[in-house]
């Protein structure tokens, strides 16, 4: 059976659609699944995130109201939002891994453009002590792929 994160994230996902977005009550959804709305920011935080092609914004008043976009993948904010809020100022090798992955999937990077980007930042690139590769990891991520992505808009 799945859990309650499982059941909430599938309800918001078909309450999208086809639509571009949604906006939700996090009292309102936690009343419906008889929960806390800690569990609804939870479930917001972990499986509605930019990686996963989704923006998030709060919206005051009114029982805390929350509107979930869809990303564009053409949008230049989809990509600043990537760069800057799933990097932030630390990216651990894994981390790194994942979103090179998500950006391949999405057709944002090629494979070789993937691998050569996972090489210069893996952990044998930087054999150092570790919060100090982290930072410079996710800089240099930052710098690269925003490199790479503005040659790919001149073309």
């Amino acid at each position: 059976m799945a859990n309650i994160s499982d059941i909430i994230e599938q309800f918001i996902l078909k309450t999208i659609g086809d639509d571009d977005s949604v906006d939700i009550s996090r009292n309102e959804l936690a009343s419906f699944f008889s929960c806390a709305p800690s569990q609804i920011n939870y479930v917001l935080e972990t499986r509605f995130t930019v990686d996963r092609g989704f923006i998030k914004e709060s919206r005051r008043g009114g029982g805390g109201y929350i509107k979930i976009s869809k990303i564009n993948l053409e949008d230049d904010n989809y990509i600043n939002s990537l760069i800057f809020e799933s990097v932030g100022e630390q990216l651990s090798y894994k981390r790194l891994c994942q979103i090179l992955d998500k950006l391949e999937n999405q057709k944002i990077i090629s494979a070789k453009e993937k691998d050569i980007i996972n090489s210069a930042l893996s952990e044998q690139s930087l054999a150092m002590p570790f919060t100090i590769k982290d930072d410079i990891r996710a800089k240099a991520f930052k710098n690269v792929l925003a490199t790479l992505l503005r040659a790919k808009e001149d073309k």
